[in-house]
């Protein structure tokens, strides 16, 4: 009767199993974590300001398509100033004309750039790639927040798992003491099976000590990742939801191609150098400016010391003709920097497939070895009523017993362990394409 209020037992938890993993591998609360660690995260608030500041370096950039207009003010004092002096035919006294002492007057220059050769143009396309880059390394840094809060998340769970199974062993253990003692008071027994007994009974005492220190961290963990006190107990599932189906890697070589941010980021750097190799020419190319000055200032007309207002419209056109081969060094080392980060491009590139791959296969095995400790902890679960029944009737040893015990509580690890490491390997494989989830 005992042995088969087990199997509905585990029959019940496969059902439980197979229901939560046919509808999803995420669980709401997980996603509630994930959400409260991206909030609360350092490095996240830090990349969004980075954002922030590359939209301001942006509007900067486009700025400089705008005329500018600045003023000024000036005041001189000559001890000596200039002095002019002609001899008239018409007239015996030569005519004189002496500067003043006093120069000084308020001015307003307005300046509109027309051609820079390029210079504004690649500044802007610079800080938009910039920009870009910002958002795909805050992009980056949030996949790697969010694979730690389900690494967190799931060990808590986990642990919270491990220690229902050493209750449960302590549980099993002492109704071994029991029946032992009940054996050694009829003399069917030696007293040295219940030593043993007592002895197994202590250490499985101990391992849920243990357990329940393990799910203490663990759960610190979990809150200080969130932003919550240390006292607090947040709600987690009971279960590490299990993953039985796993989906083909062609496709989800196609996903990463286009979503790893860090591949973006390292398109973004090729498109900086490019504009880099840009503004480096611009200098050695034709500057063409048109501007307008208004002054305010004395000497005034005729070098009347009374203020006068006065205008210049202007032109001005720069062209460097010779700079002893700079502008052949630079573009030179504009392409060397081009390249570089293309080649950077390429590595990137090189490590996605590979860790894609690597990410893929530990995901398969992880998954495999889920079901495998599924059929192992049953054929435990059933040993270990069968040892028990065998020793009641006298015909194993209580080291039988112990074996059973100790292979089911081992089983039974392992499943937490296969489940823990499936939903930790799925969560890395999310991570390494660069999505929020992959459907089988």
């Amino acid at each position: 009767m005992r042995r088969e209020n087990n199997r509905v037992f585990l029959l019940a938890m496969w059902m439980m199993f197979f229901a939560v993993s046919a509808f999803g591998q995420d669980s709401g609360l997980l996603n509630r974590y994930r959400s409260r660690a991206l909030e609360y995260n350092q490095d996240v608030k830090a990349a969004e300001k980075n954002i922030a500041l590359s939209k301001e370096y942006e509007k900067s950039a486009k700025a400089d398509y705008k005329p500018k207009l600045s003023a000024g003010a000036n005041f001189d004092y000559t001890g000596n100033p200039i002095e002019l002096s002609l001899d008239l035919p018409s007239s015996d006294n030569p005519v004189r004309f002496e500067g003043r002492h006093l120069k000084y007057g308020a001015s307003v220059s307005l300046t509109q750039p027309l051609y820079t050769g390029g210079r504004i143009r690649e500044g802007v396309k610079k800080a938009q790639a910039e920009g870009r880059f910002a958002l795909n390394q805050a992009e980056m840094i949030k996949a790697d927040i969010s694979y730690e809060a389900d690494l967190r998340y799931w060990n808590t769970v986990a642990r919270g798992e491990i220690v229902d199974i050493a209750c449960r062993f302590a549980r099993s253990v002492e109704k071994l003491v029991k029946v032992v003692r009940e054996r050694v008071e009829v003399q069917l027994v030696d007293r040295n099976d219940l030593l043993m007994a007592e002895v197994k009974l202590n250490d499985a005492r101990y391992q849920l000590m243990q357990a329940e220190n393990g799910y203490e961290v663990a759960r610190m963990s979990l809150n200080s990742f969130v932003g919550e006190d240390f006292e607090s107990v947040l709600p987690v599932d009971t279960l590490v939801v299990p993953i039985y189906s796993v989906g083909t890697l062609p496709g989800y070589m196609e996903q990463a191609t286009g979503n790893r941010p860090e591949l973006r980021m390292a398109q973004d750097k090729i498109s900086i150098q490019e504009s880099v190799r840009k503004l480096n020419q611009a200098q050695f190319l034709p500057q063409f400016y048109v501007g307008l000055d208004g002054s305010y200032s004395s000497p005034g007309y005729n070098f009347k010391a009374d203020l006068d207002p006065n205008y210049a419209v202007y032109a001005k056109v720069s062209i460097p003709l010779f700079e002893w081969g700079k502008r052949r060094n630079e573009k030179r080392a504009g392409d060397y920097k081009v390249a570089i980060a293309r080649d950077n491009y390429n590595k990137v590139k090189d490590a996605v497939s590979l860790e894609v791959q690597s990410a893929y296969y530990n995901y398969v095995q992880a998954v495999e070895r889920v079901t495998l400790t599924e059929n192992s902890l049953a054929k435990a679960c059933e040993n270990e009523e069968m040892a028990l029944e065998r020793y009641r009737e006298g015909k194993i040893s209580i080291d039988g017993v112990l074996d059973a015990q100790m292979f089911h509580q081992t089983a039974q690890m392992n499943f937490v362990q296969s489940r823990l490491t499936a939903q930790i390997s799925y969560s890395n494989f999310v991570r390494v394409l660069g999505v929020d989830s992959v459907k089988e």
